[in-house]
This record gives C-alpha cells, structure tokens and sequence, in this order.
C-alpha cells in the first residue's frame, strides 16, 4: 500500500517549511544554551498565529480548520527539522484538549488561544519518575462545585508566556484535566533547565481552588480527554523525534559525500554507509508508525493507545540513533560547538524521555497485548 499526502497537505507542508526558512534564526538555539530558555518572539508567533497553525485540527465550528491530525504531526515534524522551539508543539497540544469539550468556558478559551489573546500550556510528567497519566500523584478533591488541587509538575512547556494551564491529576478514582490560571493562589512557578534550552518551568500547587467548570470535560467524558490529550501530545512529541531524525540523517548524508579520506567520499566506505542505511530504515520505520499512529487517534481515538506507544519507542530510540551516528561520522569535527549536531542530539535525548520514555511506551504496548490475549482466552473457553 502506498501512502500520500493529499494536494492540501503538500501545500501547508511546503508553506509551513518556506516560511520557517526565512524567519526562523537557528542561531537562537545556540545563543539559548548560554543565555537562557530558547524562545519566540511576540512578532514572529503572533505570524504563526494569523497563518492559523494553532487550530489546525480544531473542528470547525469552534474557529478551527477541522484538518486530520496527521496535518499537525506534519506540521511538527517540518518545525523540528529547524529545531523551531516547543511552543508550536504546545500549543497544538493544549489546543486539541480544549476542542475536546463541550459547555461555554472552554470553547471561549480555545478560541482567544488560537487568536494569541492567551496561552494554555499542559502540564503531564511529574517527579516522582512514573510516565503517563494513570500514575499521577497530582491529587483533586471537591466539595459541591468547588475543589483543590495539590501536586507537583516538572518540564511544564513555555510557563513564561502562559495564561492558563491544564494540568493532568487524579479526581476520585478518574484522571481529569483541570485549568489552572498562571497567577492562580497557592501556585508556584520555578524554571528549570533542559540540555536543549527548552523553555520548562516545575509547578507547585498547594490546594489551588478550582470549580467544576474549570474540569474538560463532564463527569462522563472528563477521563477520555485527558487520555486522548495524551495521546495526541505523545504522537505530536513523535513526530518531533521523527524531524530531528530526518535532519541528522540528511545533515551526515551531505557530509559523508563532501568528506573525503584516501582519494574517496568517505561515504562510499561500507563502515559509513551501513550506518547510514541503518539511520534510513529506523526513519522509514518511523515516519510509518507516527503516520500509523495518526490514523488511529483519528479514526478510535479511546483505542490508539499501543499505536502511540509504538510510534514513540520506536522514534525515541531512532532519533538518539540517528543523532549519536551524526556525532561520529562527522568525526572530530562533530564535537565543536559551531556545528549544528550536537543541537539535534540535545534535542533527541530531550523528547526521548518526554511523556514517557521507549521502555514506558514498549511496556505500555506488552501490557494491551497481554489483554487482548487475555479477551481472547476467555471468548474461547465461552
């Protein structure tokens, strides 16, 4: 079966990596290891905005485009390639857990974060070293409409310019979402570092007050938005790793043609070009995946779970391949600062472990099998 893109998501593909080209400053990511958070500035997001990046899967009648999800891992997967920062990735993300919900509060939200009124950011990983959201330690409790919320996040994306946050906890015996104001009382915010100066911040809540309408989602629905919004982030992460991978491969492509050692491309030697064949199957794999992965958070979104997590082991793993194997064939000159290699792999060991790391994800997949085996044995023995 051959996959293609449609004619509409060439052209946002083409549009999107014209104008990354000329505007975005791969040099800020350099500059941001010594002087602080990588960030974009309010001119150049408040472009991205008015090109309508933000609700690129946001259903239309709540002011989005209505595109398919794979339009926006596309969209990621072409920023990564130039190492444009987090924020794009963020934003789609939290964009997608607002679109989820039904009553007035949220939709008005979403609307004034895909306009660039506001930011909402998402806040998943926690300290205590357990990924995904049904290992939360962040607890809510509510009496009536009113609650708390106490807890404890770490790497929560572009805290500096965010209004609003939704943060993943635990409500009862269910995972929720809930939206946390920026300048709520009882919530601190402290930065922190990542090897790719990232821009991340800790939040520390104590008993932040919150209401029933700041939850996503009804008492039905509230469980199955945070799990999808999850998902979604995870694929969106994917395709980061997918974008670095294809970068450091094209990067040491052109490389290994240019170098040369005894009268001959270097790349011509079989020590190099196995490893870059090597490089090209764990992309092709990869992008297969991810594309996979799209299809089925489109298609059963509360049944993509083991796609995901196949698309993001398998890229985890690719990326830091991918970006190590650029490292050592470019040889001694692939440890200097000036070039832009040891950029990716920040950048691929970064978002390896982000919202789960590839043993996370492969235990997460054993684990449906285990079930779905376990399903199966009983429709038998019935």
């Amino acid at each position: 079966m051959e996959f293609q893109f449609s004619s509409d998501q060439l052209a946002i593909r083409d549009a999107v990596a014209k104008f990354l080209s000329e505007e975005w400053d791969l040099s800020e990511r350099r500059r941001a290891l010594d002087d602080g958070p990588v960030k974009v500035s309010d001119a150049l997001w408040q472009q991205v905005v008015d090109m309508g990046w933000i609700g690129i899967a946001v259903s239309e009648d709540k002011g989005g485009s209505g595109l398919e999800l794979l339009t926006s891992a596309m969209l990621v997967e072409e920023a990564a390639q130039v190492l444009f920062p987090s924020r794009l990735c963020s934003a789609l993300a939290s964009a997608y857990a607002l679109d989820q919900c039904g009553g007035d509060s949220m939709p008005k939200l979403l609307g004034s974060h895909m306009t660039g009124q506001h930011f909402v950011s998402l806040a998943m990983d926690e300290a205590n070293g357990d990924y995904g959201p049904e290992n939360n330690s962040t607890r809510a409790t509510m009496s009536g409409d009113e609650g708390v919320i106490s807890g404890q996040k770490i790497l929560v994306p572009d805290a500096d310019v965010a209004d609003h946050f939704l943060v993943a906890s635990r409500l009862g015996d269910k995972g929720v979402l809930i939206k946390v104001a920026a300048d709520a009382p009882g919530l601190t915010i402290t930065p922190m570092e990542r090897i790719d100066a990232q821009c991340v911040s800790e939040l520390e809540l104590k008993d932040v007050a919150f209401s029933t309408e700041d939850i996503l989602g009804d008492a039905d629905e509230a469980e199955a938005v945070l799990q999808r919004t999850y998902e979604f982030w995870t694929t969106l992460i994917s395709a980061d790793l997918l974008g670095v991978t294809t970068t450091a491969l094209q990067m040491t492509n052109a490389y290994a043609k240019e170098r040369h050692q005894f009268n001959r491309p270097i790349g011509s030697f079989q020590a190099v070009s196995h490893r870059l064949a090597d490089v090209k199957m764990d992309e092709e794999v990869g992008r297969s995946l991810l594309y996979g992965a799209c299809l089925a958070l489109q298609e059963r979104p509360d049944e993509s779970s083991p796609q995901v997590s196949a698309a993001k082991a398998w890229l985890s793993d690719a990326a830091t391949r991918a970006t190590e194997a650029a490292l050592q064939l470019h040889g001694g000159i692939g440890y200097t600062w000036e070039l832009d290699v040891h950029l990716l792999l920040r950048q691929a060991r970064s978002n390896a472990v982000y919202l789960g790391d590839a043993d996370y994800h492969r235990k997460r997949i054993g684990a449906y099998l285990a079930e779905q085996l376990k399903s199966s044995a009983a429709g038998v023995s019935n």
